[in-house]
């Protein structure tokens, strides 16, 4: 019995030092995150530099991989971006050289510029993290806010169950996590050449189990 009642302090006190040192690191992603969802150059780069660190300060290897898919996603972001960039200054310089034509032409380059200045989109979501508990069967809602209706959710991992509801909600369910170690993964939401994500953390199975009490 006393073996078993030192095992259990040992536990709650790594628990908590654990706990204490995730927090740190759960904090430096969350804040790259937040940078991420800013669709500028500079703005992605904060978001590499903090996904680093926390990728660093992490132990978990599924953390570690998916601030490496966050870095990836920031990098694809920057070069979108660009390309953007050039197409708009591209568009600016055929609007300036159709400024002279005749009542015909003017009309096709009306048509080109609904297509070149359509309202850009703009999409967030209400959290950067999200935690389950090992147990299973919770639920978490996570809400949308886009300006355009046809947004979706284009990735997610496959031991959350995921549904939207009329609120524009991302309704989520963990399944019982059955491994000695948490598990991670992200939620992609696509609208047009826009995409946010969040991560998904689920709680290690129970220590308690493994030793009897």
């Amino acid at each position: 019995m006393i073996r078993k009642v030192l095992a259990l302090l040992m536990v709650i006190l790594f628990g908590a030092f654990n706990a204490n040192a995730q927090s740190s690191c759960d904090k430096l992603y969350a804040t790259a995150v937040k940078y991420q969802q800013r669709m500028t150059v500079a703005s992605q780069n904060q978001a590499i530099s903090y996904f680093k660190k926390a990728k660093v300060c992490y132990d978990s290897a599924a953390k570690k991989k998916l601030c490496e898919s966050q870095i990836a996603t920031c990098n694809n972001t920057i070069a979108l971006i660009k390309r953007k960039g050039q197409t708009n200054r591209v568009g600016a310089v055929k609007r300036k050289r159709n400024e002279n034509v005749n009542i015909a032409g003017q009309m096709m380059n009306s048509v080109d510029s609904v297509a070149i200045d359509t309202i850009p989109v703009e999409l967030s979501v209400s959290e950067n993290v999200v935690k389950f508990k090992a147990k299973g069967g919770e639920f978490k809602k996570v809400k949308v806010k886009c300006n355009y209706s046809d947004w979706n959710v284009t990735e997610h991992p496959n031991w959350i169950d995921i549904s939207i509801n009329k609120d524009n909600e991302i309704v989520m369910e963990a399944t019982k996590n059955p491994n000695k170690e948490e598990r991670s993964g992200m939620v992609k939401i696509v609208c047009h050449d826009v995409n946010v994500s969040f991560a998904v953390i689920q709680s290690k199975k129970s220590l308690l189990n493994a030793i009897g009490m």
